[in-house]
């Protein structure tokens, strides 16, 4: 794929990120087309998809959510968008009966990763029919869906006929009892605007534009939101983890194993969420694996993408596994950290497979951070094996939960040097009270109390302070939108 930005810039890609609406494109070339905004980027795909984001080979099929047919002519790259439209992380290799299956997590059992080779169809060279892993060409080959992969929604992969019966998700000429609310057409394919608000989700809202002379309806976030690649509208974050310095309290011996996994040091930051690339450690303490941001962030909340588990002991060895958070760290220290850090929180108590994000909102936004640590639970300690395919850092902010400033006080950003820092305040008619996100402020106050004591001559017997009023105008940060990538046209 291409991504043009600014009228002038122009990259080759292979991942996408998060979508805005094709509006924000309109920044022209030298021949007038729209090529890109200032902090947005028109994707193309030049041709056909020749690689697919395989995931790994399983001895069996897994358990299928929802199944469609495709038709005799089907293309790889239909199932995967008809998967990503419903959806779902995962879609795996057409059966004999032409079905394409769509699941949200794959389960234990032996699995296989080697070099990818994908055969084009019989009715169309220039396309992908099927892929499968070099030496395993029997084996249930399955594929991601949230990362490679984006196209119009304009156009449904599947009819939205009202009445469906038991929920098909078929392509059919016409529909005799009409269109879901929100789709139009003789086959119920076309998002319609002017009704049930193009069957958009909440939150989003129904658009059309025209980039270059194409016509696009697209469901859209508010302004200074972006789609994130699991349907949502979300606030546009940098990953600060990524390619930043990954340490950790011991070293499994750096190797490939087809079925075991790809164990290097760098792949806890590098990009990769297959569950294949892995960083391990092997000790029951002090147990870290830790990331350097190179610079102090207030941090919000962590994604980390677990390996593909063969056993289920394997996959509990990241039961509710622990954040950490510090401004400084000795990376050759090897004594027991847990209460030498800071806690961010927990993960879940049962672990998920590789593959899908398993998240953690720190407790706390106001900790200035530099290192994140990751760490089996206190129960999962003994076990001395802990791994990960990938970790995620992403800054605070008032849009999550209010910065943590409880459901009546508003939250307040403000950015120094590159750095923000959220605090929580309510004004009055004269003053500004602000606080921090915690429970520090009695302290705070009674600190304050004794200053103020101490420079007086004589017995208060009541005493207040008043902050200063705070800044009205605010730097905001720099919002960096990338555009997903459309079938065959511009996004």
């Amino acid at each position: 794929m291409i991504a043009l930005k600014s009228g002038k810039e122009c990259n080759c890609i292979g991942r996408l990120d998060s979508a805005v609406a094709s509006s924000q494109c309109d920044v022209p070339c030298a021949n007038r087309d729209a090529c890109g905004g200032r902090d947005s980027y028109s994707v193309y795909k030049s041709k056909p998809r020749k690689t697919h984001d395989d995931y790994a080979s399983f001895e069996s099929r897994q358990r299928d959510v929802i199944l469609k047919t495709l038709p005799n002519t089907y293309t790889f790259e239909m199932c995967a968008h008809f998967c990503f439209e419903t959806n779902y992380t995962f879609f795996q290799k057409i059966d004999p009966s032409n079905r394409c299956g769509c699941f949200q997590e794959h389960g234990t059992g032996n699995s296989y990763f080697t070099k990818l080779i994908c055969d084009t169809c019989s009715s169309d060279r220039s396309e992908v029919c099927r892929c499968y892993h070099q030496g395993h060409e029997e084996k249930i080959a399955i594929f991601a869906t949230r990362f490679q992969y984006d196209f119009q929604r304009g156009v449904s992969t599947y009819s939205h006929c009202r009445n469906r019966n038991n929920g098909s998700y078929e392509i059919t000429a016409n529909c005799p009892d009409g269109c879901d609310p929100g789709w139009r057409g003789d086959s119920c394919r076309e998002r319609d605007c002017s009704s049930g608000r193009g069957d958009c989700p909440v939150g989003m809202e129904c658009i059309e534009s025209t980039v270059n002379g194409n016509k696009y309806v697209e469901c859209v976030c508010p302004p200074g939101k972006v789609r994130n690649k699991w349907y949502q509208c979300e606030v546009f974050r940098k990953n600060l983890a990524l390619h930043k310095p990954p340490y950790y309290s011991s070293t499994y011996d750096e190797h490939d194993n087809p079925t075991m996994g790809a164990h290097y040091k760098i792949h806890l930051t590098d990009g990769n969420y297959d569950g294949y690339h892995i960083s391990h450690i092997l000790d029951a303490m002090p147990a870290w694996m830790a990331v350097d941001l190179l610079s102090l962030y207030c941090v919000g909340f962590i994604r980390a993408y677990n390996r593909i588990n063969q056993w289920t002991d394997f996959l509990k060895r990241m039961d509710k596994f622990v954040v950490r958070l510090n401004e400084t760290f000795d990376v050759s220290n090897r004594e027991d950290i847990r209460d030498k850090v800071n806690l961010c929180g927990f993960g879940p108590e049962e672990a998920i497979q590789g593959g899908n994000p398993m998240i953690v909102v720190c407790e706390n936004f106001t900790i200035l951070t530099r290192f994140v640590f990751i760490q089996p639970s206190d129960e999962r300690m003994k076990d001395h094996h802990t791994a990960l395919a990938e970790l995620e850092v992403f800054e605070a902010g008032c849009d999550l939960f209010n910065g943590r400033c409880g459901e009546v006080e508003p939250c307040r950003e403000e950015k120094k040097e590159g750095t923000v820092t959220i605090s929580c305040s309510y004004e009055t008619t004269e003053k500004v009270f602000a606080k921090l996100p915690s429970s520090n402020v009695i302290l705070i106050v009674g600190i304050i109390g004794a200053m103020l004591a101490a420079l007086t001559t004589s017995v208060l017997a009541a005493w207040f302070f008043k902050k200063r009023k705070m800044k009205e105008e605010e730097e905001e940060g720099e919002d960096k939108q990338s555009v997903a990538s459309s079938e065959e046209d511009e996004l």
